[in-house]
């Protein structure tokens, strides 16, 4: 099954040719810049933050703000809500819903595979390009582990909407990404690059052991006129509740070396 639907990715990627450029909400907890990923966020997991674009224009324009909120479900579902904020502030405001299933876990040679639609609703302003309604898309997601680079994940996929690119019913995605864990600070950094069909996408995401996480990325670098520049500020409680588990296996092993000393029988004296 795997092998056909990478065939099939790879296929549409040759027989069709792209124009556009995809723009959506950017540093999504289980995406890189503004792809998704074929991850979802495991259960009790959420996040909540901020995204910002800005166009590199003269007066440095601002794109429609997103507050987001996502969480996950059976470690299989994520859902998420956005709240898009207009730059004019007596515009309408528009609410958004996002769903996310993994048809497959990544387990040996098999990938993560993961269905989506995101901007579930109908109050999207036809002027905002950064949103495009209902866009369904199907992602393959691999890590792999190769000679000094060591584990490292490449991600393709297919959508339609704002995956696709003028009046084109489906398009393609492709980007890889690689998680740094220096010395120098505390915490992870994430370093992604992406090709949308027409742009390349390039973007650096740091988090904290608190689960802060601060996203900064350039899109678009291959049309200087396009280009945007991306900032997020987001929370997510995965950090804590890792903290959280790795204290209740150190306790419960604590307690099974406790026990075993008590049960174990003594030398009597001679």
């Amino acid at each position: 099954m795997v092998k056909y639907l990478l065939f099939f990715c790879l296929l549409l990627g040759i027989t069709m040719t792209f124009s556009g450029q995809v723009k959506s909400e950017v540093f999504l907890d289980s995406g890189l810049v503004d792809i998704p990923t074929g991850e979802v966020l495991k259960h009790g997991i959420f996040g909540v933050g901020v995204y910002a674009p800005f166009q590199n224009t003269t007066h440095f324009k601002r794109d429609p703000v997103a507050f987001r909120v996502n969480f996950g479900m059976f470690d299989r579902i994520e859902l998420g809500g956005s709240h898009i904020l207009p730059q004019d502030n007596d515009a309408s405001r528009s609410f958004l819903g996002h769903v996310k299933a993994q048809l497959i876990n990544e387990s040996g040679k098999l990938p993560n595979v993961a269905i989506g639609i995101d901007n579930l609703g109908d109050n999207v302003i036809q002027k905002w390009n950064t949103y495009q309604e209902n866009s369904a898309y199907l992602v393959i997601s691999k890590t792999f582990n190769l000679p000094r680079i060591h584990l490292i994940s490449g991600h393709i996929g297919v959508g339609n909407h704002r995956f696709a690119y003028e009046d084109r019913l489906i398009g393609i995605f492709a980007g890889m990404s690689k998680v740094f864990n220096p010395a120098f600070v505390r915490g992870d950094i994430e370093l992604s690059l992406e090709y949308d069909g027409v742009g390349v996408n390039i973007g650096t995401r740091y988090t904290v052991d608190s689960g802060l996480q601060l996203g900064l990325g350039v899109e678009t670098l291959n049309k200087a006129d396009n280009i945007r520049y991306l900032v997020s500020i987001s929370w997510s409680n995965a950090q804590l509740i890792e903290q959280i588990d790795a204290a209740n296996r150190l306790a419960r092993q604590a307690g099974k070396i406790a026990s075993q000393s008590k049960s174990a029988p003594t030398k009597e004296k001679e």
